[in-house]
């Protein structure tokens, strides 16, 4: 999940661990975290967007931090809501239906019942939304921020969609509007749509429900952390590279004349849309799929065999935000 565009508000960069002479980097924590031999056997393993058990049980956990993942831009409703969507997104990226949740929820002892109250209904209305159950949790007081901390179970199809599929001569393909969410982080008086994209994320459950139980997709994983980012970890995973058309890229009507578009497109986050590949003999079924849940998607490139990432015409952006950076030099 992309956190708030660093430089758009006050907040420090990480402090470097003491004892040592350089910051660590995320995927190098999880290297860290996962680097035990656990003997289960797992239908997908750590690496993709869910863990799925042997039954079928697929498995996500998502945080929400205050200050790094939400702001006052979020009320407390919208942060009900948000916390079980992005999980719902994770789930649904690997063809699963979700099913039940559990929640973690860290508060200062200074909350009100108002915030509370707040956040237990749009937390509510996201469970009523995507027809999940929440079947226990954990709430403890915390020091200063907020922190909200989601698992969501799933039943996964006998064929999940994983990130390592894609093949060269794939089409690469978007669901949504790329960079309207991040739009509500950036513009000084956004539009309603891209507050609305930001506060209620709205993955696209039975389109990707029913794409993966065709087999219709290659590859494919949710946009969290922004198409530049999450299309290299997906091209890490097949072992391919990408070229994106920036041409092709949806741009919401409200957001298109920004002179910012293209790095909203390619570097926002909080998208919470599906990005997958497909070969280009499934493209009539996957608009008809499409166009039968109402779901927006759109061909933005091809898998190459290069191994990099190319925007045609354009030079590629730089990494977005990064949780823990390299120090600079």
């Amino acid at each position: 999940m992309y956190p708030l565009f660093r430089g758009q508000i006050a907040l420090p960069d990480p402090e470097p661990d003491p004892a040592s002479n350089h910051n660590v980097a995320e995927h190098q924590i999880i290297q860290r975290l996962l680097n035990i031999d656990h003997g289960l056997k797992l239908r997908v393993a750590a690496g993709d967007d869910c863990a799925v058990l042997q039954s079928g049980l697929t498995l996500t956990t998502d945080t929400m931090v205050e200050g790094v993942h939400f702001d006052a831009r979020l009320s407390p409703e919208d942060v009900g809501y948000k916390c079980v969507a992005v999980s719902v997104s994770d789930i649904i990226s690997m063809g699963a239906r979700p099913v039940w949740a559990l929640l973690s929820l860290s508060i200062p002892p200074e909350s009100s019942t108002v915030w509370v109250d707040s956040f237990t209904t749009g937390l509510h209305s996201a469970l009523n939304t995507f027809r999940v159950a929440l079947i226990g949790g954990d709430t403890t007081r915390s020091t200063g921020a907020t922190v909200v901390s989601t698992t969501l179970g799933g039943e996964a199809p006998q064929h999940p969609l994983t990130r390592n599929g894609a093949v060269p001569d794939d089409i690469l393909w978007v669901t949504g509007w790329p960079g309207l969410a991040g739009a509500g982080y950036v513009i000084d008086s956004p539009p309603d749509t891209a507050l609305n994209a930001l506060r209620r994320p709205t993955p696209p459950v039975e389109f990707a429900i029913e794409l993966v139980s065709k087999q219709l997709a290659s590859a494919g994983l949710d946009i969290s952390d922004g198409i530049t980012s999450d299309l290299q970890r997906l091209a890490n995973a097949s072992d391919v590279g990408a070229k994106v058309f920036p041409e092709k890229l949806p741009a919401h009507k409200d957001i298109k004349h920004l002179n910012n578009l293209r790095s909203l497109q390619l570097d926002a986050g909080d998208d919470f849309q599906l990005l997958f590949t497909a070969p280009p003999s499934a493209t009539d079924e996957i608009l008809t799929i499409a166009a039968s849940h109402q779901t927006k998607v759109t061909e933005i490139g091809i898998i190459t065999n290069q191994k990099d990432l190319v925007l045609s015409g354009e030079p590629w952006p730089n990494t977005p935000f990064q949780h823990f950076p390299a120090p600079s030099t």
